[in-house]
C-alpha cells in the first residue's frame, strides 16, 4: 500500500496545524488568490454541545444541550459573513454534530454560501450516528469527515464509552463506502499510548491514512483527567515506530513549521465559535478573559481582526511563559494555550490588553 495519503506528523497542537496529506476524497476546492482582507485559516463551528458520549477528557465537557444554542436561523444567517473572512476550512464540531436534527441544513447553507467551493467542509463525529444512509447524504455537502478514535478497543472503551471503538470503525469504513477517504482524529493520553503504535497500524490496514494527533488539554473534563500530560517525545516516536511497520523503507512526512514562530499553534488564525456564539481565539483559551465576541451582536470580520491581533501580539509571550514554566507544554509545538490554563492567570492582564 503507498503512503501516498500519509499519516499527519504529530505536533501538538491541533490536528488544524499537523501536517497535511492528499486531496479531498470527494471534490477539491479551486485555489484561490492573494487575499485582500483579513483571513483566517480555520473557522470551528460548535453546533452543539449535546453528545451521547461522556469521553474522560473532552475539552468542551459535552453532554447535554446547551441553554441559548444558535439556532438555525440565526447560523444560516452567519455563513454570508463567514464567507466573507475566506477560512481555508470550516470544521463542524460540539458536541457530536449529528444530534442537531438540522444539521444537513446548515450544511446545504454553507454549500450554497460558497457557491465557488473555496472553503473546505470538514465534519468532525464520534462515528456513532454515522449510517450507510447518513454517509451518502453527506456527499457533496462535506469535504472531509473526521471520525475519533483513541486506542483499541478496550481503552478506547474505557475512555469513551462502551461500544466506541466499534462505532468508529463502522463509520470510517462506511464513508470509505460512499466514497470518501475519513480522517481519524487521535487524542493521546497516557494511557492509550500503549496502544498507539498498533492502532497506527490497524487504521493504515484498513486503507485509513489520514490520522491527525492531539493531546489532551487540561479543560472541560480534561482539567480533571488524571495522568493527562503525555510525553510528546514519547508518542513522536511512536508515530515513527509506526510508519517504519508499515511504510518500510518510505521516507516520513516533513512538517512545516511556521516561519519563525518557536511555537507550532493557531492563535491569531482560528476562529472557534461555541454553541452559543461565544467567539475564543482557540479551543484552548475558552476562559471569560479571552471571550473576543459573540457573532449574535458583531460580525465575524471585526471579531477576526481583534483574534489576529491578539495571536500575533501573544504568541512570543506564550512561548516565553511555557519555557519559564519548564512544563511539558515547553517541548517543540507544544501547546502555549495550556501553559496559560496550567499557571491560572499567567499572562491574562497581557492577553486582555491587546484585545
Amino acid at each position: 500500500m503507498s503512503p501516498g495519503n500519509c499519516v499527519s506528523w504529530l505536533t501538538g497542537a491541533r490536528s488544524e496545524v499537523t501536517s497535511s496529506s492528499t486531496a479531498l476524497p470527494v471534490s477539491q476546492p479551486p485555489s484561490r488568490q492573494a487575499p485582500t482582507a483579513p483571513a483566517v485559516s480555520n473557522v470551528f463551528l460548535h453546533v452543539t454541545n449535546a453528545c451521547n458520549l461522556r469521553c474522560a477528557y473532552c475539552y468542551a465537557s459535552a453532554d447535554q444541550l446547551g441553554r441559548d444554542e444558535l439556532t438555525t436561523a440565526e447560523i444560516l444567517r452567519l455563513w454570508p459573513d463567514i464567507v466573507t473572512i475566506r477560512p481555508r476550512k470550516v470544521v463542524f464540531t460540539g458536541g457530536e454534530p449529528l444530534l442537531r436534527p438540522d444539521i444537513l441544513t446548515l450544511l446545504e447553507g454553507l454549500r450554497d454560501a460558497d457557491p465557488g467551493h473555496k472553503i473546505r467542509r470538514c465534519f468532525n463525529t464520534n462515528g456513532w450516528l454515522i449510517t450507510e444512509h447518513i454517509a451518502r447524504q453527506l456527499v457533496g455537502l462535506v469535504d472531509e469527515i473526521r471520525v475519533s478514535i483513541d486506542a483499541l478497543a478496550e481503552r478506547n472503551d474505557a475512555l469513551r464509552g462502551a461500544g466506541s471503538f466499534e462505532a468508529a470503525v463502522f463509520a470510517l469504513d462506511v464513508c470509505r463506502l460512499v466514497g470518501f477517504e475519513p480522517r481519524a482524529l487521535v487524542t493521546i493520553t497516557p494511557t492509550s499510548l500503549s496502544d498507539l503504535q498498533e492502532l497506527i497500524c490497524f487504521l493504515v490496514d484498513k486503507k485509513i491514512t489520514r490520522i491527525s494527533f492531539n493531546v489532551v488539554r487540561a479543560i472541560g473534563r480534561g482539567a480533571r483527567y488524571e495522568g493527562c500530560v503525555v510525553d510528546l517525545r514519547e508518542a513522536r516516536a511512536t508515530v515513527r515506530e509506526a510508519w517504519e511497520q508499515c511504510f518500510p523503507g518510505q521516507p516520513r512526512p516533513r512538517q512545516t513549521p511556521r516561519s519563525g514562530r518557536q511555537v507550532e499553534c493557531g492563535l491569531g488564525d482560528f476562529v472557534n465559535i461555541m454553541a452559543n456564539g461565544d467567539v475564543y481565539p482557540c479551543h484552548v483559551l475558552t476562559h471569560t478573559r479571552f471571550f473576543v465576541g459573540n457573532v449574535r451582536e458583531e460580525s465575524c470580520s471585526a471579531i477576526t481582526r481583534r483574534i489576529r491581533n491578539f495571536g500575533e501580539s501573544v504568541a512570543s509571550a506564550f512561548a516565553s511563559s511555557a519555557q519559564s514554566h519548564r512544563s511539558n507544554h515547553t517541548q517543540p509545538n507544544g501547546c502555549p494555550g495550556s501553559t496559560v490554563v496550567k499557571t491560572a492567570a499567567a499572562l491574562s492582564e497581557e492577553a486582555s490588553s491587546t484585545m
